[in-house]
């Protein structure tokens, strides 16, 4: 087998194009949040400017909740690149239309096509990189994937408000990116050939639901606890005492490099299996949730964020490097697109979880403890899956390319 056959056709160019295309999807809610109030203010007249403004803000991460497994299957019918470009296109037209817009309702409209692009070019981007690279330097670019996307997170968030003071409407200037992407994935990035043996036929009846669904089931607690803390940060902090803008932005800035830094441990614990890194990882976030929930002091809740940020870090690649795994080419698109679904489900659930764990066990404090015990409860979970089977050889989801 040739060097290219092992580790794929795709080049390092290529690569840092489709991670760099994971900071869309963080774009899509962030850049509207330091400017909610000043929407809301915009529109002194709408009764209801507050609901409208909450319902655009949530809008891309339902779309691409319900619409990823069916893009998903586009992708692998008309091909990964031409539903990337027009993904790209969806998303400039309608992500910077808000700039020329006077009405809530035509903003609300054109976040809804924010999400369908979003959906798109999340899914075939995170399909591309399964398909143009395999074994190591797959896991390497899923790493890359992650990382660029926390850290991009702070980078949204101190633009939108520095845009923001030139008046609402600027920060959706923002979304014109895709400019800089559209042409490179037209010219730099060929549609990739059907492996030798491409897997199913396309339909939903012999896609491969035995393989996925467990890491389905795996990621929507990961990606629920992965946004636990950036959420939460600032509401704790402020609980604390600690509420300035700088302190919440020097935390936030620490936890998007501790979910980097989390990538890289699950690159370099590679040679353990899936269950065994997640209970790792597991025992990192409720290690963590457990500092960051009983601290009383800045640093210490400094300490809380970077042990959680490095375990949820190591979940998402390691799922996702399984999942790309699991699928053959004819596989992968609805494959991404259910991952995509999870992911923003856990997304939308996570805040909602908090709020009525909060609610029932009455404080922000005891909930993420709460959380935190949930999470132990993972990595024991995991644990014990990691245990060898009786013929022999260790519990694992078998890989449909390894």
């Amino acid at each position: 087998m040739s060097t290219a056959e092992q580790q794929g056709i795709g080049n390092n160019l290529q690569g840092t194009v489709l991670a760099l295309l994971a900071t869309l999807g963080v774009a899509a809610a962030l850049l509207l949040a330091p400017i909610l109030p000043q929407i809301i203010a915009a529109f002194p007249d709408d009764p209801n400017a507050e609901l409208k403004v909450i319902l655009a803000l949530a809008a891309p991460s339902l779309v691409v909740a319900f619409t990823a497994p069916f893009i998903g299957r586009v992708v692998e019918r008309f091909g990964r690149k031409p539903v990337l470009v027009t993904a790209l296109t969806l998303y400039l037209c309608c992500g910077t239309a808000p700039f020329f817009l006077d009405t809530l309702e035509a903003i609300i409209l054109t976040r809804l096509g924010v999400g369908l692009g979003e959906a798109g070019v999340m899914t075939a981007s995170t399909t591309l990189i399964g398909d143009y690279f395999k074994g190591e330097r797959r896991e390497r670019w899923l790493v890359v994937q992650t990382g660029v996307a926390a850290i991009s997170a702070v980078f949204f968030s101190l633009v939108a408000g520095s845009l923001g003071e030139l008046g609402w409407r600027f920060p959706f200037l923002v979304y014109a990116m895709p400019l800089f992407y559209i042409p490179f994935v037209i010219f730099g990035m060929p549609e990739p050939k059907p492996e030798a043996s491409s897997g199913s036929s396309g339909s939903w009846n012999d896609f491969p639901w035995r393989r996925v669904l467990p890491l389905y089931a795996i990621g929507l607690p990961a990606a629920l606890l992965f946004f636990v803390v950036p959420i939460q940060t600032p509401f704790l902090l402020t609980e604390r005492g600690f509420g300035s803008p700088q302190l919440i932005g020097q935390v936030a800035a620490i936890g998007g490099i501790g979910v980097t830094a989390g990538g890289f441990l699950f690159k370099s614990l590679d040679r353990l299996s899936l269950f065994q890194n997640l209970t790792i990882a597991f025992v990192l976030i409720a290690s963590g949730l457990g500092i960051f929930a009983g601290a009383d002091s800045y640093l210490l809740t400094v300490v809380g964020v970077i042990v959680a940020s490095l375990g949820c870090g190591m979940t998402l690649p390691a799922i996702l490097t399984s999942l790309m795994n699991a699928l053959s080419f004819n596989e992968r698109g609805r494959g991404t697109g259910g991952w995509q679904t999870v992911f923003f489900v856990g997304n939308f659930l996570s805040p909602i979880s908090v709020l009525a764990a909060t609610a029932l066990l009455g404080g922000l404090e005891t909930a993420l403890l709460a959380l935190a015990v949930l999470s132990g409860a993972g990595a024991v979970l995991c644990l014990l899956a990691s245990r060898p089977a009786r013929g022999g050889g260790e519990a694992r989801i078998v890989a449909a390319d390894e």
